[in-house]
């Protein structure tokens, strides 16, 4: 390889010159500023623009980008689920926005988001509670300057989302600024029955105080209404024929079938203070309240007749199963949480460091009512046979508090 380069130098070949930039630092690995070169992690960074270019409106599209990222039970009409090098990313401790933790078990509005950081591997020194996957970490778009950008895209069969990204600074010094997204879609997958429309409305503010003094708030609201459709099964032993099945069958397709609606509200205040030193002291917090009616027509397992014989973990050989009414409605989610900081330089002797030092302080609070979970008949992989609803509220369910 040595030769060749010096033969087509000799020859007077150009110099290709190769430069590349992006962020280097992720908020949530524990170490500042340091660059992810030089932090004893791997993570990924994805910008708002390359999520544009590559379609992705959902937690679930990240998968497009990154090999170790898989989905885990991901549907239309419900929140994703990731996977991180095959450990499931625990929807209700693994996920952070602006560093703060929160519920992700909603859909998480991606259209006022800046970028989404995906740290990988264990977490716990940095989340305390957490899977092994790793941390997600949605960082919110915040007032820049002068923003005008309008989008309207169509996908698949019909899918129609128009976009805004508004923002601008005010006074004399442009000491105040803000910044609006909204975004509307009518969703039309290529699935049958599973039509919905989903909404987002953000907007973020700050007053640049002074040279030292910043504070920033931001509030968020979203809603996603949209049927579930269940997955298909094995028959008895065997894979469905993919040729005899329609791809966009949905097996939750009954007259009585209700969309999933999820609502969710997330306000944030932080206050940043530069101090003597090169320190900085950030007071930063937020409270995320959702609101959920999870429903579905639900096909699991089966009782074959003909030979007296119980599939609890999949369909009959002929393609029937066993169909439950689900309704768990008005699930309410909460959590507030509170954090403070101190950053800053030290040295000892002829070496350098960078502290961080603070507390975090999190309240969780579920509150479910009764939900039904009734057989209300047969169905089968062709999504012929109409069943009666079921909803009588049968079953328990249970509250959570965590702190």
């Amino acid at each position: 390889m040595l030769g060749l380069g010096h033969s087509a130098a000799a020859q007077g070949a150009d110099t290709v010159t190769i430069t590349g930039r992006g962020i280097t630092t992720q908020s949530t690995s524990g170490f500042g500023d340091a660059a992810l070169a030089r932090s004893p992690l791997q993570a990924a960074v994805y910008g708002a623009q390359q999520l544009v270019d590559a379609g992705i409106t959902s937690m679930a599209g990240l998968t497009r980008l990154d090999a170790s990222l898989a989905d885990a039970y991901n549907t239309e009409g419900y929140w994703s689920y990731l996977t991180v090098r095959g450990f499931v990313i625990d929807n209700r401790a693994n996920y952070r926005r602006d560093g703060l933790p929160i519920n992700a078990e909603t859909a998480i509005a991606l259209g006022n988001k800046e970028r989404l950081e995906v740290l990988k591997g264990t977490s716990g020194i940095q989340a305390g509670t957490s899977a092994p996957g790793g941390l997600v970490n949605l960082v919110v778009k915040r007032p820049t300057g002068r923003v005008r950008q309008a989008e309207l895209s169509w996908r698949q069969d019909g899918t129609l989302e128009a976009a805004a990204d508004l923002g601008e600074r005010f006074g004399d010094q442009g000491q105040f600024g803000a910044r609006l997204n909204v975004n509307a879609a009518a969703l039309r997958p290529r699935t049958l029955a599973s039509d919905g429309q989903r909404g987002l409305f953000a907007f973020a503010t700050d007053w640049r105080i002074n040279a030292d003094s910043l504070l920033e708030f931001e509030i968020e609201s979203s809603r996603q209404s949209q049927p579930s459709v269940p997955g298909f099964s094995l028959l008895g032993q065997r894979v469905p024929d993919a040729k005899a099945i329609d791809p966009r069958t949905n097996l939750n397709n009954q007259p009585w079938s209700l969309p999933v609606v999820l609502d969710g509200d997330t306000a944030s205040l932080r206050w940043q203070q530069r101090l003597p030193g090169e320190w900085r002291f950030t007071a930063h917090g937020a409270t995320q309240r959702l609101r959920s009616d999870d429903r579905v027509a639900f096909p699991s397992g089966c009782y074959a007749a003909a030979t007296d014989t119980y599939y609890p973990d999949r369909y009959c050989p002929d393609g029937s199963f066993d169909l439950y009414d689900f309704r768990s409605e008005n699930e309410r989610r909460r959590i507030d949480v509170l954090d403070l900081r101190f950053e800053g330089p030290a040295r000892t002797g002829t070496m350098s460091h960078r502290i961080t030092a603070g507390v975090q302080s999190s309240r969780t609070q579920d509150r479910f009512q009764r939900q039904a979970y009734n057989y209300a008949g047969g169905g089968n992989i062709d999504a012929s046979i109409v069943t009666p609803a079921a909803p009588e509220l049968t079953d328990e369910n249970t509250n959570r508090d965590e702190r």
